[in-house]
């Protein structure tokens, strides 16, 4: 199953996750796209979203009877994710691990993620003390197989209707191995140094952001106009594949939201031009390694959902798809 949503109107999107949050805006631009796919034993909505907050409330987790697990990993952009009040901005590759029977907060500034929904049973196998990991962020660089993995899920089902095979029970073993054998979250980071390079990622990713359009947008352009030094710069970038990566990162985003905006007339060729790519087959072919299909193939599936596999995403469907996960769960 492979369905979308697609709306400028922010009573569509709250709608459709009302089931789970209490969505609100934050800035004064909102845009969001939803792809959703169902995979073995588990549900992945593959989401740009810009200037939207998610929250689940305490005394909403412990009324409504939800029980799965979600993952959020961060493909590119700005996203605050945790426990209310311990909220963690991610970096490109991050996860963050959310049991639904606790408090939650994601803030996506501008942001291109995915999100993985699976059954509690399938990971209480092998991570018991599951509730202890709520909101733990695991970081690219200490963690890396798990968000390759959903990554890659999401890129093997894109513009089709296929299943991958053995999602829920490949995440489920990623995030175990996340894990010490004292259950406690592997991670390689320093708490105050983090803050700090991620303030640095923060500024620079905001220079980057405003200047895709500029050809000549490099390493030193960046420190310029960020007022990061190069070094400083290199350090930030380094977990999460380079200050060269993250821009290209945002340009193949940015790429991807002009489609979904449903412009048919402009060339792609054109919109990858406009946003900084050297080439058009530059920009098809980061585009295809990212969402795993060329982008004149992606917007032909996105703009003619009569002669595809995707259809209209709506609230009744996400509500259909909580209720399998969590009938299953209940039967743990």
């Amino acid at each position: 199953m492979l369905r979308r949503a697609a709306s400028d109107e922010f009573e569509t999107y709250h709608d459709l996750y009302s089931v789970a949050s209490s969505v609100s805006r934050v800035g004064d631009r909102f845009e969001a796209t939803v792809i959703g796919r169902r995979a073995a034993g588990l549900f992945l909505f593959d989401r740009q979203v810009v200037g939207v907050v998610h929250q689940r409330e305490g005394s909403r987790a412990q009324r409504d009877g939800l029980e799965h697990l979600n993952l959020q990993v961060l493909r590119s952009g700005r996203m605050l994710a945790g426990a209310p009040g311990y909220e963690r901005l991610l970096a490109a590759g991050d996860v963050v691990l959310f049991d639904t029977t606790l408090p939650q907060r994601t803030v996506l500034h501008d942001a291109d993620f995915v999100t993985v929904a699976l059954s509690r049973e399938v990971v209480e196998a092998v991570v018991p003390n599951l509730r202890s990991f709520h909101g733990t962020v695991l970081s690219r660089k200490a963690c890396p197989g798990l968000g390759v993995a959903v990554l890659s899920l999401a890129r093997g089902g894109a513009g089709s209707a296929a299943a991958p095979l053995g999602g829920s029970a490949l995440i489920a073993g990623l995030i175990a191995n996340g894990m010490d054998r004292s259950g406690r979250c592997v991670t390689d980071r320093d708490r105050d140094d983090e803050e700090i390079q991620a303030a640095r990622r923060l500024r620079a990713s905001l220079f980057i952001d405003a200047h895709l359009g500029r050809h000549d947008l490099d390493v030193g352009l960046v420190a310029t106009g960020s007022g990061v030094s190069r070094s400083a710069l290199y350090r930030a970038f380094d977990p999460v594949g380079g200050v060269k990566g993250e821009i290209v990162r945002r340009r193949v985003a940015r790429l991807r939201s002009a489609i979904l905006r449903g412009d048919r007339l402009t060339p792609i060729a054109t919109l990858a031009w406009n946003l900084g790519f050297s080439s058009a087959s530059h920009g098809s072919r980061t585009f295809t390694a990212a969402y795993g299909v060329p982008p004149a193939q992606f917007r032909d599936a996105m703009l003619r959902p009569e002669d595809s596999a995707v259809g209209d995403l709506k609230a009744e469907h996400m509500r259909g798809l909580v209720e399998v996960l969590n009938a299953k769960s209940s039967r743990v």
